[in-house]
């Protein structure tokens, strides 16, 4: 691939009249649009304006604008918020990517986590350089628990620290297991008020967050007595696993209904 290879007069006034739409993101049926072409010409287009170091392909049939000013288009990279929340959108940003933004963690993951109201095909995907966690949710059930934040001159949206703990003890692996999510709970309850997690919880809907919950509270030995009392009103029947993400083995707590099947200590160790 050439970096910004030369182009032909004609075919600057095409990349012209295509970039000039400012999307974000370039699909062939926009390229077709902008020059009232069929798609496999519009398609041939983006691939060779791709490969003179124009565009990056995104995904099949879904190019991104190289910015001018990029000093090695074959290898620039957008922002990794930035490039989910155009690809998914509507979607927000959640799990061990919103711990890391409120502080909650210092951990470090490779992978950005997000829930989009979009169809979600694959659990792991990755697009440009970067890879990405993904989970479905109802539009309903982003209108809660937001804060929007700037990337450059865009907002996206990113669950507020509650949120956050609340979404990983829905599912413990958007926080890195349930013991990386203790970590984080009790980060969040040195500096945060403990009824905001009884609030969103009782939103979500899923008793097995207060089943965790509660758990984490005692055998991590966190205190907050009266949230133990708020989580033990909650509970639901059935036996939940600590760890859906972990083998379905160990000792049932007969007082929180849940298989401990991952070993939970205050420094989050084994």
């Amino acid at each position: 691939m050439s970096d910004g290879a030369g182009i032909s007069g004609s075919g600057r006034a095409e990349l012209a009249s295509v970039v000039a739409r400012g999307r974000r993101l370039v699909s062939v049926i926009d390229v077709a649009a902008a020059l009232a072409v069929d798609r496999t010409a519009a398609a041939k287009k983006l691939a060779r304006w791709a490969d003179q170091g124009w565009f990056r392909r995104v995904r099949r049939g879904l190019y991104i604008p190289v910015p001018l000013e990029a000093e090695r288009p074959g290898s620039w990279s957008e922002d990794p918020l930035l490039l989910a929340d155009a690809v998914w959108e509507p979607c927000y940003f959640t799990g061990w990517t919103a711990a890391s933004q409120w502080g909650l963690t210092e951990q470090i993951f490779r992978s950005t986590v997000l829930k989009t109201g979009g169809r979600v095909r694959v659990a792991c995907e990755r697009l440009l350089d970067h890879e990405y966690l993904l989970g479905h949710i109802s539009q309903q059930e982003m209108v809660w628990g937001m804060r929007p934040i700037w990337r450059g001159e865009r907002r996206v949206r990113m669950a507020d620290p509650a949120r956050t703990v609340i979404d990983i003890l829905d599912s413990p692996a958007l926080g890195g297991g349930i013991r990386h999510g203790a970590e984080i709970l009790e980060a969040y309850l040195e500096e945060s008020d403990w009824q905001t997690l009884v609030e969103y919880g009782d939103r979500l809907g899923n008793r097995a967050v207060f089943k965790r919950l509660g758990y984490l509270l005692e055998a991590a030995e966190l205190g907050h007595i009266k949230l133990v009392a708020e989580c033990q009103q909650r509970i639901s029947k059935g036996i939940s696993l600590l760890d859906p993400g972990a083998p379905a083995s160990g000792p049932r707590v007969s007082r929180w209904r849940l298989r401990a099947n991952v070993v939970v200590t205050r420094q989050g160790a084994s």
